[in-house]
């Protein structure tokens, strides 16, 4: 069994010494071998560019400690007593799990000898490149339409390409965390992209999704529960945006979210459930007020500037009464955060549920609500609020209420 990635070796008596025990992270491999012969003893063989030949370490009562805490995320340090060396791996999770559950079967001689021989885990072999983790496409005539993309990015920026149309090999890509596709022409994304496991950043600034409509099937990818999972940026501006897809409130990581240079008049209802925003980003819109929601807001940073809020011309509206079983049940799917999905539920239900309204207290209404205009004072849910020259910190909000106690909150 034999495993690459990036491997620390630590002596504990150089501390000692007054000297530092750490070594230098470096990309090479560890293998679990035996020499020929009846009589061989079980080793580990740690190889890197700088040292072909290798370094072994027995096993067999030779092995103080695994730490295997952090394993689920690729992380582990094998004990040695002799030398007294700390092994520190970073590696591919499978890969590791795999290469642990190997050593303690070889230390048990549960492992077939055969297979444990030098000759088999090809200890004079080199050891593989450090897998491209970065990728930058500036042009079109770069862009890799042959090749494809690497297995093992980590960022993937591809501008100034004129993209129209969405890669589906990126689709590929399970360790993607930074996606940026600002600067082409696209339109809309697949909803495919939401399944992407890794993804926290996604930059998509200067492209036309304002000529996708907010309602369209085509934003679903929004809805995929694992970028809800781990999407902490989103960028959406100077893309002639008129409405924000209500899916968005779904994005529950979501630490920046950037809008501005669009033409917003409104924002999505449930946008106060973004409870980890910290940076909103919605200046050069056309907004007249902001969700009665984002009361809930607690940002680091607000920028609004400049847009022409003003008084709202409605209506109270009270529609408070008592709750029909579809609202109830829709409050209580909300309310519980369950996923669905038009492969779950009808998508008529889908479209119930994705037009909730939400209270100042975080509940879902549809149906049964009280309505008004309130005004709010930006300095309490922001740090620090960026508007217009000489504009009034108090804009006016579009609240709902779901019940009278709400209302006298």
């Amino acid at each position: 069994m034999k495993i690459v990635g990036n491997i620390e070796i630590c002596n504990r008596l150089l501390p000692s010494l007054n000297i530092s025990g750490k070594g230098r992270k470096q990309w090479s491999s560890l293998a679990i071998g035996k020499h020929p012969g009846p009589e061989a003893e079980l080793f580990i063989l740690h190889q890197s560019a700088q040292n072909k030949l290798g370094t072994k370490y027995k096993v067999k009562k030779n092995i103080e400690q695994v730490f295997t805490r952090f394993v689920n995320e690729g992380k582990a340090t094998i004990r040695f007593k002799q030398p007294p060396h700390d092994v520190c791996i970073i590696c591919d999770s499978l890969q590791l799990k795999l290469f642990l559950k190997t050593l303690k079967l070889g230390l048990g001689e549960k492992v077939p000898p055969r297979s444990l021989m030098l000759s088999n885990i090809t200890t004079t072999s080199k050891v593989p490149p450090i897998p491209k983790t970065n990728l930058v496409i500036l042009s079109k005539a770069a862009y890799p339409t042959l090749e494809g993309f690497p297995r093992t990015l980590q960022v993937l920026k591809i501008n100034h390409a004129m993209q129209k149309r969405f890669d589906n090999n990126i689709l590929r890509l399970q360790n993607l965390k930074l996606l940026d596709l600002s600067h082409n022409d696209l339109t809309c994304l697949p909803e495919e992209l939401g399944m992407l496991p890794s993804l926290e950043c996604l930059y998509l600034s200067h492209n036309k999704f304002g000529e996708t409509p907010a309602q369209d099937s085509r934003w679903n990818w929004i809805s995929g529960f694992r970028l809800a999972k781990s999407l902490q940026v989103l960028d959406l501006s100077h893309n002639e945006l008129r409405l924000l897809p209500k899916q968005i409130s779904k994005l529950k990581k979501l630490s920046i979210l950037k809008i501005e240079r669009n033409q917003l008049s409104q924002l999505p209802p449930g946008l106060g459930n973004l409870i980890n925003l910290r940076s909103l980003v919605a200046g050069y819109n056309r907004l007249h007020f902001l969700p009665g929601s984002i009361k809930r807001l607690h940002l680091d940073s607000l920028d609004l500037a400049p847009n022409s809020f003003e008084s709202l011309n409605m209506r109270n509206a009270n529609n408070l009464g008592v709750l029909s079983l579809l609202e109830c049940a829709a409050r209580k799917v909300i309310e519980c955060r369950l996923f669905y999905s038009p492969e779950i539920i009808p998508r008529s239900l889908v479209f119930y549920l994705d037009n909730a309204h939400y209270c100042v207290c975080g509940s879902a209404c549809f149906e049964v609500f009280l309505r008004k205009h309130v005004p709010l004072q930006l300095n309490h849910i922001a740090n620090t609020v960026i508007l217009s020259h000489n504009a009034d910190t108090i804009v006016p909000t579009d609240t709902f209420f779901c019940s009278h106690k709400c209302v006298n909150m």
